[in-house]
């Protein structure tokens, strides 16, 4: 399964859902349900504002596999 590493980045960078959503002008509703791992689908422009506003280098970064694993 893949799942997004966001909960860990915000705590590594101190931001919260609410300031990565004024950076990057996604809903606050979608960052955290980003954050939480509840979304299904997660849009290609969403991913790419959410790695600028970070400053990640590589989508390894953001995303994981976790074999055999679902929440």
């Amino acid at each position: 399964m893949f799942r997004l590493k966001l909960d860990e980045l915000l705590y590594e960078k101190r931001l919260n859902p609410n300031k990565l959503a004024k950076m990057t002008g996604i809903r606050y509703a979608t960052i955290t349900d980003m954050v939480e791992n509840k979304s299904k689908h997660w849009s290609l422009e969403n991913l790419e504002k959410i790695m600028i506003a970070l400053e990640l280098n590589d989508t390894s970064e953001l995303i994981e596999y976790r074999k055999g694993q679902e929440e």
